[in-house]
């Protein structure tokens, strides 16, 4: 079998570029072009290494890490430790990935890989590699750094998202509820009387906290005629609150006031007794992420 030195040269350079590129997208780290060539080029001098037995030594688990520090410190710098490890993390969280996502479709198409000390194998009968190969190159690559991509862009949104949850807990008539709340900014109901903040919460989560009358008569509109069906000892704990949502008239809310209401975020706690609980009986999220607002005051001290 003859293997070509330039072409594991040239091709372990341009999937290097790709990745170190991807790298900087997924990081929003401004890298200029000819330091992320240069860092590809070390990787695809890297690569021919395993083509000569007296260089065996260079694909050792300390060489290949030594390496690739080499590799990120060249094409993003070194601003502080933290920063260099984040990108570090990150370029092997994308090696990784991207690796095995063409190894399996490479398999998947020809039946046929091999690795072998970190390399990836393939047989051909002509000089330039395996057409699948190419395949994958010219086609498959573009394809798995886009879902790559898109994939931990979306991982890095959900965990800016969940920077404004929080874990709520609703104490009612000896009895808890469990919820995850959103902390909305723009959440400034309160009672008009007491200024007690607002939450809304899904009539769902609510149910075992209520008793049957009180859920059923937060489903039917015009509720405020139907007093007389709720239970005396709930009478000082119903309150109506006025409200208006966009693109919709003046209207009431049907509230509840607890016991106490926790809000935690981390190991921080936030215990309030002046607050009403407001009844939706909608669905808050549409995956289910959380079933409560927040109303930002609640987490002000948290």
């Amino acid at each position: 079998m003859t293997v070509y030195a330039d072409v594991v040269f040239f091709l372990n350079s341009a999937i290097d570029f790709l990745l170190l590129w991807l790298t900087s997208g997924i990081r929003k780290q401004k890298a200029v072009w000819w330091r992320l060539l240069l860092s590809a080029l070390l990787g695809g001098f890297y690569s021919m290494l395993h083509l000569w037995p007296q260089f065996s030594i260079a694909y050792f688990l300390p060489v290949k890490i030594i390496v690739s520090f080499f590799m990120v410190w060249i094409a993003f710098g070194w601003k502080d430790p933290l920063a260099f490890f984040r990108n570090l993390g990150m370029f092997y969280l994308i090696c990784f990935i991207t690796g095995g996502a063409m190894i399996a479709f490479h398999y998947v198409m020809t039946g046929d890989s091999q690795v072998a000390g970190g390399i990836f194998y393939t047989e051909s009968q002509h000089g330039w590699g395996s057409p699948v190969s190419w395949g994958l190159i010219i086609f498959g690559f573009p394809v798995v750094w886009l879902y790559t991509r898109l994939s931990l862009r979306s991982l890095d949104e959900r965990q800016m998202f969940h920077q404004f949850t929080a874990d709520v807990k609703i104490r009612l008539k000896d009895q808890e509820l469990r919820c995850v709340g959103l902390v909305d900014t723009g959440n400034q109901l309160r009672d008009p009387i007491t200024r007690a903040p607002v939450i809304m919460v899904e009539l769902e989560q609510l149910k075992t906290l209520l008793p049957e009358p009180l859920w059923k008569m937060a489903k039917e509109p015009g509720f405020e005629k139907d007093w007389e069906e709720l239970p005396a000892d709930w009478m000082n704990r119903i309150r109506l609150i006025p409200y208006r949502a966009a693109g919709k008239k003046n209207n009431l809310l049907l509230a509840v006031k607890p016991d106490y209401v926790i809000i935690s975020q981390g190991e921080n706690e936030n215990k309030i007794k002046k607050i009403l609980i407001g009844i939706d009986v909608g669905s808050l999220s549409s995956d289910g992420t959380y079933q409560a607002i927040i109303h930002p005051s609640c987490v002000s001290a948290v």
